[in-house]
Formats: structure tokens, sequence, C-alpha cells
């Protein structure tokens, strides 16, 4: 995994292409922890499992550009996290989401959001069949469509089911920030 830090301040990650997603959400927490607050992975082609487990007290934007595979953010904790996919998710994303904010810009594969308990999931394309499986707490905002069986076996938290984009303060504040986040420059080579 190659590491840029651009004149922006602006930390960039490109995946290499063989994957192993604990080492680099490891990476991504090491620069968290350095005081970067503007994270930037390209080359995402369904990375399983990253940023699992990413947990501490950060007010940070990360954008992924690519897809993100199976079980992407699960368990992610860090209110002041907000993640951004610039492309489609796999099953299971924010799989046990504790806090944080997740963006998937494209299609989100099925169980999106299963055992969520905090933070925020935006799902501003399709997103698939059972959402929110067993949600215990959280919010789930879904954007255009979705699959079977939405929140069966919930127990708690919200699901919002609207247009994307919508008027609604909250969804232009989203749509502001996603907006935000993708004029970041470009990685340099």
């Amino acid at each position: 995994m190659t590491e840029t830090l651009n004149h922006s301040g602006l930390i960039h990650f490109h995946l290499p292409e063989w994957r192993d997603s604990h080492a680099v959400t490891q990476q991504v927490g090491l620069a968290l922890n350095r005081g970067y607050r503007q994270i930037f992975l390209t080359g995402a082609r369904g990375d399983r499992l990253l940023l699992a487990g990413l947990s501490g007290p950060w007010e940070a934007e990360v954008r992924i550009d690519g897809d993100v595979g199976t079980e992407f953010a699960r368990g992610l904790n860090a209110s002041g996290l907000f993640v951004l996919v610039n492309g489609s998710s796999g099953a299971g994303a924010g799989y046990g989401l504790k806090a944080g904010t997740l963006v998937v810009a494209g299609k989100s594969g099925a169980m999106l959001g299963t055992h969520i308990e905090g933070g925020e999931i935006w799902a501003l394309g399709f997103a698939g069949s059972r959402l929110a499986h067993c949600s215990k707490g959280g919010r789930i905002v879904v954007g255009n469509g979705i699959g079977p069986m939405a929140m069966d076996r919930r127990i708690s938290g919200t699901l919002t089911i609207r247009a994307y984009p919508h008027p609604a303060e909250e969804a232009q504040l989203i749509a502001q920030k996603v907006a935000s986040i993708l004029a970041w420059p470009e990685a340099e080579s």
C-alpha cells in the first residue's frame, strides 16, 4: 500500500493488488491517531472487512473510491468519523455499527446495517434485501429503493425511506458534505 501526503494535508492510500484489509484498517487508524482529518483510499475492489473494528474519538472524513466488500466497517465505533464510499458495498456493510456515519453512494448489498446499534448509514443507491436485520438502534436512510424483508427481526432503530437528494435539512447537510469530500484534490502520482 502506498501512502502520499499532498500539499493540502490530505493523506492518500492506494490499495495494492493483494488485499489485507486488516493492515489497511491499521494504517487508517494510525493516520487518524497522527491527526489527519482527511483520508483518501483509492483502488478499492471488493475489500472484505475494510475499516472493521475501527474505534476512536476522531473528527475526520474518509473517502473510499471503488467498491467495498462484505462486512465493510463492521463494528465501527467512531462518532466523529464520516465515511463516504464512492462506489458500492457488498453484503453486511455497517454490521454492528456502534457510532459514526457511513454513506454508500452506489448500490448496497444485502443485510446493510445488520445488528446496527448506533450511528447512521445513508444508502444513496438501491439497498439490497434484509436491510437493518436484527437492528438494535441507530438510523438508516435509504434513498432509492430497498429489497425485500427490510427491518426483519428489528429490535429498535429507525429506517427512513425517501428519494435522494431530498429537500429535508438533514439530507441537504449530507449532500453538502458528500460534495465537499468529492471535491478533494485527486491523489498525486
